[in-house]
Formats: structure tokens, C-alpha cells, sequence
């Protein structure tokens, strides 16, 4: 791992840990941000066994996920993985999040915090798709398919040529 990725992952990662963290202790808070989603997490959690019933159990577990996956990130263990499950949390907590009504002062905060958010994304998308510096499988196996034909060439002639040797 380059210094760069040494030093870049754990700063992503602090804000989605403490936040995170945050939710966890003060899950209150955090469900007044969910309530636009009450009604349809109601409904979703008498139909499928599992789900949380109420906003402030779904800021627990939204909670635990983004500091689990903000400690992956910041370790640099499972990166591209820890960066897409907080990708996937922090979409909806945008969308939620996004200014609406209020005073102009209150909805110039929620527009700067919507970019920042926006703006942790991308950092994210970018950590998710970081081969740190090796080619994707599917550029793998096409470069090998288009030089099969090379090798196998270079190997027939490479065995008439032993061949050649050890009958001279």
C-alpha cells in the first residue's frame, strides 16, 4: 500500500466512524434525519422477518455498518468492499438529508453539507474501484486471450528448436 492510500482511507473513513459512533450512542438524533422513511419501514418490516420496526433501531444498525466498514477502510482490510457498503449507506443518508424547507441560513448549511456528502461519495466510488495499480480479471483474461496465439507459437518453436538440438 502506497503512503497516499496509508494516509488517504483512514481520513474517509474517520467521518463515516464517527458518525457512525455517534449513531450508535445518540440513535435518537440520528432517526429524526429517518423519519421520512417511518411509514415505509413500518410497512417493510411486517411483511419481511428481520427488519428493524422503528427509525431509531434502523440508526443503530446504520450505525454499527458505517463504523465496521469505516475501521475496514481506515485498516486498509477489504477496502474496495468497505468503501462500496458505506457508499451504499451514505446514498440514502444523502437523499434524506437534502435541503428542503427552513429559513435561507438553515437550508445554505443543508446544501453544504448535502455537497460534502456528495463529495465523500465520490471519494468512496473512487476507494471502491482502487486495484492499487494491478488490471481488473476481465482485462487479465482478455490480454491473456488475445496473446494466446503468440505463446503457443513461441512455444511450438521453442520445441522444434530442443528438438533440433538433440538431434544435433
Amino acid at each position: 500500500m502506497t503512503s497516499l492510500r496509508r494516509l488517504a482511507r483512514p481520513l474517509l473513513a474517520s467521518v463515516f466512524i464517527v458518525d457512525g459512533w455517534d449513531a450508535m450512542r445518540n440513535p435518537e438524533r440520528h432517526a429524526e434525519k429517518l423519519e421520512p422513511v417511518a411509514k415505509p419501514l413500518k410497512a417493510a418490516s411486517e411483511k419481511v422477518s428481520g427488519l428493524p420496526e422503528d427509525t431509531v433501531t434502523l440508526a443503530k444498525i446504520s450505525g454499527a455498518i458505517s463504523v465496521g466498514a469505516g475501521v475496514l477502510l481506515a485498516t486498509g482490510r477489504a477496502p474496495r468492499l468497505a468503501a462500496g457498503i458505506l457508499a451504499l449507506v451514505a446514498v440514502p443518508l444523502t437523499v434524506l438529508n437534502r435541503p428542503t424547507t427552513g429559513t435561507p441560513e438553515e437550508r445554505r448549511a443543508a446544501r453544504s453539507a448535502l455537497l460534502r456528502n456528495l463529495g465523500l461519495l465520490g471519494g468512496l466510488i473512487i476507494a471502491a474501484s482502487d486495484r492499487e495499480g494491478e488490471p481488473s480479471l476481465g482485462w487479465k483474461r482478455r490480454n491473456a486471450k488475445e496473446h494466446r496465439a503468440e505463446l503457443a507459437e513461441v512455444k511450438s518453436d521453442m520445441r522444434s528448436r530442443v528438438k533440433a538440438a538433440k538431434a544435433a
